[in-house]
């Protein structure tokens, strides 16, 4: 194993071992708590999953994106990071070939504030 994806397995682990996942009623995305260091417990969806594994990812300086994606026509956030996935619905980071039920839509810059772009599938 690579040592980035090392520590993207071990980013994902940490937030996946206390987040509790539930639906949200309005979409709306919250960043995690001011010195959230992946020892909270959060409860929100995949978004909140997302930011928390992007905080972490960010506190050890390696670059990620969010990445907008539709699964069976319902919409889907995960966190991508050189083609590895970072998501709540995996036990573990996948390469994003792997997962060929997702069709993905928009992928976000590297910095707070860069503009989303879409993205173009054959």
């Amino acid at each position: 194993m690579s040592p980035l994806l090392a520590r993207l397995q071990a980013v994902h682990q940490t937030v996946r071992q206390r987040f509790i996942a539930q639906r949200e009623i309005e979409e709306r995305w919250d960043m995690p708590p001011p010195g959230y260091n992946g020892e909270q417990t959060l409860r929100d969806d995949c978004d909140g999953f997302c930011l928390a594994c992007r905080s972490l990812l960010r506190q050890q300086q390696i670059n990620s994106r969010l990445v907008y994606c539709e699964i069976k026509g319902a919409g889907h956030l995960v966190v991508e990071v050189d083609g590895w996935i970072l998501d709540q619905r995996q036990k573990t980071v996948v390469a994003n070939t792997l997962l060929r039920d997702y069709h993905w839509r928009r992928i976000s810059g590297y910095q707070p504030g860069e503009p989303w772009r879409e993205i173009l599938n054959p």
